[in-house]
């Protein structure tokens, strides 16, 4: 029985629950690249911080040789001025040959500060010119001439200190600027950081909640679903019993009917016909001669037909409840069978009976077993185009094992129609009915094989 189908705002719901997950789950995956994303701009803005740091300590420290190369510079040509030794100039020729160095890397450093430039064209200037009278002053201190432009040095030295003292503060607002940017730029980032990662965990704590929840429902609906199928096994097994009684009764009550019909036929229409063939042979011989002549042929045919009547009738007896059964048993019964189907000269049957002494099969098991075997008979000669059969009963002392075999055409049983069951279904339930077991071996073109082992204990099924 099949579960009925749930209504439409349920299957809705259903479809919304269902895809809460993959929502959840893809709204975690953008939150996640998000936070890859802002995590990697935190990390480049950290290293741009440092980058921009170094390059400021860069920047000061060329503004510091500088200033101490020309201090050093000052310092020698003072020395020698003043003492007249060469030795002062060292210092001198020292740091005059690092200077157009110092100057090319601090005009690479400033290169990235348009603002600067101007301050560090003016410094460059001021360092040629402090170069250029420091250079003046020593060769007038070499050819012993009067020295000129002291004054010059002096002030040209304090304007130097102080464009450099400008430029060093300059620097360090830069630098501070830079910081407290990208102070502000770590505070963005680590709070988006800090929102991405809340949302994630969010994310996390509500898809687990949504799997738990499916997980409760999915657990509900296999608890519902084991119910139900229990139900519909009970309900299956209880209308599987009802059918099996009712085609067990339904069995017993044609045999049963058939039993009586034949004792009916036995009874009833046995004398009518006997004394009726008795009363066509008294009027014969009691007619006179003159009389009876012109009669004789339909007399004759009377008799003929009377006892046409009363064969006919036997052999309806017979199929509806073979006396042979009853009076001298299974094997008797079955032996008669066989002669009746052979006598037709469609195919030949070899049987393989037990003695004729056997013990008794009760009368159940014994009509059960007989019935099959006609159906059997009869199935073949339908059906099966066969040429030889093979009918075998194996008594054991607890079972009865009855076979026929045919040679004919077979058939597969999967493909075998409804209708055509039917013979087969009321030989396999006469079997199940004693608790036995029904085969059926077959295959197209290779004949077919009907085997029916019955138990001989246990109950019987009732006839009412």
């Amino acid at each position: 029985m099949p579960l009925p189908e749930p209504p439409a705002p349920a299957r809705t719901a259903n479809r919304i629950t269902q895809a809460w997950p993959h929502l959840l789950l893809a709204c975690g995956c953008v939150f996640s690249i998000t936070l890859l994303a802002t995590s990697y701009m935190q990390s480049s803005l950290g290293l741009a911080a440092i980058s921009a740091l170094r390059h400021q300590a860069t920047r000061i420290d060329r503004l510091d040789q500088l200033q101490i190369q020309l201090v050093d510079a000052e310092t020698g040509v003072r020395g020698y001025l003043l003492s007249g030794e060469p030795l002062y100039l060292e210092p001198y020729e020292s740091a005059t040959a690092r200077l157009p160095e110092t100057l090319r890397l601090l005009r690479a450093e400033l290169s990235p500060l348009p603002e600067e430039q101007s301050r560090l064209l003016r410094l460059v200037s001021l360092v040629d010119r402090k170069r250029e009278v420091m250079g003046l002053a020593v060769a007038a201190k070499t050819m012993g001439q009067q020295i000129e432009g002291e004054l010059e040095g002096k002030l040209l030295m304090d304007d130097i200190r102080a464009l450099t003292t400008e430029l060093r503060a300059s620097l360090i607002s830069y630098g501070d600027h830079n910081i407290d940017q990208s102070l502000e730029n770590f505070r963005h980032t680590r709070l988006a950081g800090i929102l991405l990662a809340s949302g994630s965990l969010v994310l996390l704590i509500l898809l687990f909640a949504v799997l738990q929840r499916q997980h409760e429902l999915r657990d509900r609906i296999a608890d519902l679903m084991a119910g139900e199928n229990k139900r519909l096994d009970r309900e299956v097994r209880a209308r599987t019993s009802e059918l099996s009684s009712l085609a067990s009764y339904l069995t017993n009550a044609r045999e049963a009917e058939q039993a009586r019909l034949a004792r009916e036929l036995h009874d009833e229409l046995g004398s009518l016909l006997t004394a009726a063939k008795l009363d066509a042979g008294w009027i014969a011989r009691k007619l006179p001669a003159e009389v009876r002549a012109p009669l004789d042929e339909r007399i004759a045919r009377l008799q003929r037909t009377l006892s046409e009547g009363i064969a006919l009738k036997r052999r309806i007896i017979d199929g509806l409840r073979p006396p042979l059964l009853k009076d001298l048993g299974l094997v008797a019964a079955l032996k008669a069978l066989v002669e009746d189907y052979e006598m037709g000269g469609e195919f030949v049957i070899h049987a393989d009976l037990p003695d004729e002494n056997s013990p008794a099969l009760p009368a159940d098991r014994s009509l059960a077993l007989y019935r099959i075997a006609q159906e059997s008979l009869t199935n073949i000669r339908k059906y099966a185009s066969a040429k030889t059969v093979r009918l075998s009963l194996k008594l054991e002392p607890d079972t009865a094992c009855l076979e026929v075999r045919d040679d004919g055409s077979g058939f597969a049983n999967d493909k075998l129609p409804t209708v055509s069951r039917h013979g087969l279904a009321g030989m396999k339930h006469r079997v199940q009915s004693f608790a036995g077991r029904f085969d059926l071996e077959t295959a197209p073109g290779k004949g077919t094989l009907i085997r029916a082992r019955i138990p001989l204990g246990g109950d019987s099924p009732e006839i009412d």
